[in-house]
């Protein structure tokens, strides 16, 4: 009966074994839920880009583990189920191992890391070849669109025959100079010195992003997100995270560049191909080097590829040195969009993580990976400063007695 102290009833909130502290944490959920609902957010992160979260995590694993066997020596079988739920004719071995005192730690890090490199092997080339192709048509199909004289402009200068004598004289080193500047150039313009100023995301943006995630993928980073926990502000990475984070900022920007850079250039190629023949090349360019022909007259020439490339990357340039500050931050948007989404699942992973010997109370010892929270939790409000009893019996004295 509520009335008799269980849970939910009014005489909680007097129980002093409901009191939450540090040395009795409040049970919120089965440890066999949370690993559960940990390690597929974790191999969801990890599998999206963020492969850094691995070694700690299997760390954590370990850890989070022991601790639960050393609390309930019976909990080896839910234990293996949570860990090997797609693998479940390997559980009674993998339960009777972690409950034996043999395994040594480095023999438990492995099999707890086998239910990630095993799938890892599979998902990791799957999962980066559809980011890529994510990411470029992200790029084509709202990125270029931002800046719409792009193409015209670009086609405007290749029907000129300064463009074709000045750009067409093949792939010398001039034109790999002038083609890395450009490049290079738009790269610098576009990045940002701390590449948070892109990532972050407010908690209205956090909440779009995430819902673009499938229904179906994953189930359990959406359960974490029913507790006390939010995904804003994004979790920092810290170390080698950090580093990895920002090589993942600029390599993603490079990428958008090179993909409206290759967009623009074969677009030019496809319209030189049908308009222009090998005599017109002659006279625009006054040369011409053929690499094939097809029936009809059509020609692919090394001026038209030299000129289309070098325009591609003058395209690119083009794109981010006329965008205004609005423009850039819809491109940048689109260029991060799946990074940002990924992030703020490792930011659920990370509090999630902090939160273990709250949520479940195992006594596990971890390393926060959340250094914010570390620092001071939320809702916490500073501490008082008393004033001392002299001073407050003085300003009485001192204060008025009424008009």
């Amino acid at each position: 009966m509520p009335g008799e102290g269980t849970v939910g009833g009014p005489m909680d909130a007097v129980m002093p074994g409901n009191v939450p502290d540090k040395a009795h944490p409040i049970r919120q959920m089965e440890a066999r839920d949370y690993l559960e609902e940990l390690n597929q957010t974790a191999f969801y992160a990890a599998t999206r880009g963020l492969p850094f979260l691995l070694p700690g995590h299997a760390a954590f694993l370990v850890e989070f583990v022991d601790a639960w066997l050393r609390k309930d020596p019976h909990g080896a079988q839910d234990a293996a189920e949570a860990l090997f739920k797609r693998t479940p004719r390997i559980q009674p071995l993998i339960s009777s191992l972690l409950s034996s005192q043999r395994p040594r730690r480095a023999l438990r890090l492995t099999l707890l890391l086998i239910p990630f490199l095993a799938p890892l092997v599979f998902f990791v080339p799957y999962e980066a070849g559809r980011a890529v192709l994510n990411s470029a048509w992200d790029v084509l199909r709202k990125g270029i669109r931002g800046v719409p004289p792009l193409i015209t402009a670009v086609v405007v200068v290749f029907v000129t025959s300064d463009a074709w004598r000045i750009l067409g004289t093949g792939f010398t080193a001039r034109f790999s100079i002038l083609v890395a500047l450009f490049m290079l150039a738009s790269w610098l313009y576009l990045i940002r010195r701390t590449c948070w100023r892109d990532i972050d995301a407010k908690p209205k943006d956090a909440d779009e992003l995430l819902a673009g995630i499938r229904p179906g993928q994953p189930m359990a980073f959406r359960k974490l997100l029913t507790r006390d926990i939010k995904a804003t502000p994004m979790v920092r990475p810290r170390g080698f995270g950090g580093v990895y984070v920002t090589l993942g900022y600029w390599a993603l920007t490079a990428f958008a560049l090179i993909i409206a850079a290759l967009f623009v250039s074969l677009t030019l190629i496809l319209i030189g191909v049908i308009l222009i023949n090998k005599g017109e090349t002659q006279t625009l360019a006054n040369a011409v080097y053929v690499y094939h022909t097809h029936t009809g007259g059509v020609v692919i020439t090394r001026q038209l590829l030299s000129l289309s490339f070098s325009l591609g990357a003058f395209a690119a340039f083009f794109l981010v040195a006329a965008q205004r500050p609005r423009d850039r931050k819809e491109f940048m948007a689109n260029v991060l969009l799946r990074y940002r989404r990924v992030l703020l699942v490792y930011s659920v992973y990370c509090r999630a993580h902090d939160r273990a010997e709250d949520w479940t109370g195992i006594p596990v010892r971890i390393e926060p990976l959340d250094g914010a929270a570390a620092e001071m939790e939320p809702g916490t409000p500073p501490p008082a400063v008393p004033m001392p009893v002299p001073a407050l019996a003085a300003e009485a004295g001192a204060r008025p007695q009424g008009d």
